[in-house]
């Protein structure tokens, strides 16, 4: 066969930069560009040897391909497809050996169907193996091509999320777990019985610095889910409870919440909600490169003491962008207009009558989260549950539109 010509680059003739194709079996399996040569231009005896080369660089190249297409087919469970763990292990030792040399960021989640054996006995063999699948599947279409997902069991699994801090890692929960609870063979198993997956995920360096570390603190996160009040209340699907009915809900005293509980009820008096929006704030201005975001809403916001408790602007800009950011929900008021602060975004909500006898206050960041509610009668409820909190403000931006995290 006649060897393919070069190309010439752009930018110049073949005697200065080309393409030389590599080819193997007629089939184009790359490019390489051959260009600035230490003395003079290229000739033509040194263009026939590069598309001589090329030939056996495209042979390597091809049968290189093969050999990870295979390996990969190897390294995987057969039936969801996902990594053994093995495989796993592996990559995430040079995760952690970049992780430090580079100190770089990355994140360990770990995925558990909670009731493996109850769902095997209510779909039956195929549909519970094709929900799995579809499982891991669905996780798949969140991920990057260097996220590795990995089975350890029926019931657990684990992911690997380079260049992925705390913050990333809740993003990847939410998404995960909205793309799960869409896939059809999920919904058609839960219709015999719920399907619980809990997810939890620690990130390196802030909870630990090697795998023991992460792991326990991942595995902790999953225990906190299973015992969140969005399980009690089978707040799973978005679309069954919307924002201000889980408000009154969790206000008027459903359910009863056990003395250990991470949530209380109380009689809130009129300082209590500017107290709890001042203690966010300090939280805030503690570590100001900290990524997280803040809802307070109501009908009578102290937007001037916001911008009072808030770190001026100018720290913050020596910071960084302004990684944290609050969102002011509620009607124009008659305070006159303040200055501008790069962390605060005001929302107006002229029309909106259920504001009137409501505040809230949701904080989400890389380290917890809390929930402040309160209604017209001076109840209030508030929480420190990291997945309750994380379902209010999923129901919160989906009523008013706001931007998802």
């Amino acid at each position: 066969m006649a060897l393919p010509a070069a190309i010439p680059a752009p930018g110049g003739g073949v005697e200065q930069a080309f393409y030389v194709p590599l080819v193997a079996s007629e089939e184009l399996v790359g490019l390489a560009l051959l260009t600035d040569r230490t003395h003079g231009h290229f000739a033509v005896e040194h263009q026939a040897a590069a598309l001589a080369v090329a030939g056996f660089t495209a042979i390597a190249v091809r049968n290189a391909r093969r050999f990870q297409a295979l390996e990969r087919v190897g390294l995987r469970d057969r039936d969801t497809g996902a990594y053994n763990l093995a495989y796993f292990v592996d990559y995430a030792g040079k995760e952690f050996y970049k992780a430090r040399r580079y100190a770089r960021a990355f994140s360990l989640v770990v995925i558990s169907i909670d009731n493996v054996d109850q769902l095997r006995r209510a779909g039956g063999r195929e549909l519970y193996r094709r929900a799995m699948r579809d499982l891991v599947g669905a996780c798949s279409r969140v991920i990057r091509d260097a996220d590795i997902l990995a089975k350890v069991s029926e019931s657990e699994y684990y992911l690997l999320l380079p260049e992925t801090d705390p913050f990333g890692a809740q993003i990847f929960l939410r998404r995960a777990t909205e793309e799960i609870r869409g896939e059809a063979s999920i919904k058609q198993l839960e219709e015999q019985a719920p399907v619980l997956v809990s997810m939890g995920a620690a990130a390196f360096p802030r909870d630990g610095e090697d795998f023991d570390e992460l792991l326990h603190w991942a595995r902790q996160r999953v225990e906190a889910q299973r015992g969140s009040l969005v399980r009690r209340l089978a707040l799973r699907d978005l679309e069954r409870t919307a924002f201000w009915e889980l408000c009154d809900l969790l206000i008027a005293g459903a359910p009863h919440l056990a003395d250990s509980s991470p949530s209380a009820r109380l009689a809130a008096g009129p300082d209590a909600f500017a107290a709890a929006q001042a203690e966010v704030a300090r939280e805030l201005a503690r570590d100001p490169a900290a990524r997280g975001l803040v809802y307070a809403g109501g009908s009578q916001l102290a937007r001037a003491a916001w911008r009072a408790l808030l770190p001026a602007g100018e720290a913050t800009a020596r910071a960084g962008d302004a990684s944290a950011h609050v969102y002011l929900l509620g009607p124009r008021g008659n305070e006159p207009a303040a200055a501008h602060h790069p962390q605060l975004t005001e929302v107006w909500l002229d029309g909106d009558q259920r504001l009137s006898g409501h505040r809230f206050l949701l904080y989400l960041s890389e380290q917890g989260g809390y929930a402040w509610l309160s209604g017209a009668e001076g109840r209030a409820f508030h929480s420190s549950d990291v997945p309750l909190v994380d379902a209010l403000v999923q129901r919160l931006q989906a009523l008013y539109d706001l931007q998802p995290l």
